[in-house]
């Protein structure tokens, strides 16, 4: 590649991240309503996704060192999340003495919910470009994927 080109490149790639930031920054409003729809503080959304993480759910305990809260207020927002139905506490298979916090299956889809909310391109604009366009941008983002899967 001659200094041309790798100039050309460079550029090209500057773009295409400011372009990125673009269509990013016209997606916050689809991004965002999923996560205001919800009836869950940012504290209740934190312990439902950790628990998420762990199978065999966790105690209190563990949850209010995680999320770096007393013990008391991890007992309330445990029992608000119980209240909800997102979370259950359950005895602990190996030692009858302490009582585990899982995810319900509510919860398990709450959080898949706001995981999955992400808008794709939109037909709208789309359809707004002309065939030579989207041949473009079609064969652009299949080059996109085939470089992310050699990542992987």
């Amino acid at each position: 590649m001659d200094a041309a080109e790798h100039e050309e490149r460079d550029a090209l790639l500057g773009e295409l991240l400011a372009l990125q930031t673009d269509i990013e920054t016209s997606f916050v409003p689809e991004l965002i309503e999923p996560v205001l729809s919800l009836r869950l503080t940012m504290q209740q959304l934190k312990v439902l996704t950790i628990l998420m993480t762990v199978p065999d759910g966790s105690t209190i305990q563990a949850l209010a060192k995680t999320v770096g809260v007393s013990l008391a207020t991890m007992s309330g927002i445990v029992d608000r999340l119980e209240s909800q139905a997102m979370i259950q506490r359950i005895l602990d298979p190996h030692d009858q003495r302490v009582r585990r916090v899982v995810a319900t299956a509510e919860g398990r889809e709450t959080v898949q919910r706001l995981l999955t909310a992400r808008p794709e391109f939109r037909r709208a604009p789309l359809n707004r470009l002309g065939l030579d366009d989207l041949r473009a941008l079609t064969r652009g983002i299949r080059a996109l994927v085939r470089a992310m899967q050699e990542i992987d």
